[in-house]
């Protein structure tokens, strides 16, 4: 293991991580704290919306999501600055625009939770008390995190940003790409099947993502965003720069 290429991926993933937590919790507790209930879009491509099963076993790609885009991110960084440098810029501008969107135009899928089954006579307060393992998964996540920040779908987002590091590196060994890949659109079918987000939501995380590739992959903000990283490692002493310039 190359621990140069390996240190060179801390930063920028803390980075990452503190908008994602941010401009996500951060606007949790907002809606939370001051009843931002926010708009429920069940009524955009209300036919599909109403077609989508309730599957509770889909919690477990689910839940490892956070740990599966941390190793996505560190594996693309460690083989590629220039890829890792690419995927957390998009990850900051799109994180942040989700932030604004939340704090502005909040959203709700409270409704949508409640057509899961889980709970009595339809009310959100009452869960069933008779779960099983799986579904008591499924409402301690319900619970973690209120029905809010829905619209765009964060987690969608992120793991298309995910798949994005995987279209940079042509050399990629295959069964890696393979692996994050079938990860990544497992959490995102999971946002549906767990009746965490609408389709208008996956479809929004979606379009955001590949936009801002196509803005991004050759601006000279990712070389701006890049060149801080290279200054904070060097700064901080995770890299000397004479040592890097052949990792």
């Amino acid at each position: 293991m190359n621990t140069i290429r390996l240190k060179r991926t801390i930063i920028p993933l803390v980075v990452v991580l503190l908008f994602l937590l941010i401009n996500y919790f951060g606007n949790q507790w907002y809606a939370e704290t001051y009843g931002n209930v926010g708009i429920d879009y069940s009524y955009i491509f209300k036919d599909f919306n109403d077609k989508v099963p309730f599957i509770s076993w889909h919690i477990y790609p689910y839940i490892i999501a956070y740990p599966f885009w941390f190793f996505s991110f560190l594996y693309i960084g460690y083989r590629s600055k220039k890829n890792m440098y690419i995927i957390s810029t998009i990850a900051i501008i799109t994180f942040t625009i989700c932030g604004i969107w939340y704090f502005i135009w909040q959203s709700d899928v409270e409704s949508w939770r409640l057509t899961s089954g889980l709970f009595v006579n339809n009310n959100y307060l009452t869960p069933r008390n008779d779960l099983n393992f799986t579904e008591s998964i499924v409402m301690w996540i319900y619970q973690s995190a209120g029905p809010r920040n829905a619209l765009p779908s964060m987690h969608t987002l992120t793991s298309w940003i995910c798949i994005i590091g995987v279209r940079l590196d042509k050399k990629m060994p295959k069964p890696a790409k393979i692996i994050i890949v079938f990860l990544a659109l497992a959490i995102i079918i999971a946002t549906q099947t767990l009746k965490q987000h609408y389709i208008i939501d996956l479809i929004a995380g979606i379009i955001l993502g590949e936009a801002f590739f196509w803005l991004l992959k050759d601006s000279v903000i990712v070389v701006k965003v890049g060149n801080f990283f290279d200054k904070l490692n060097y700064k901080t002493g995770l890299i000397k720069k004479e040592t890097e310039i052949n990792n």
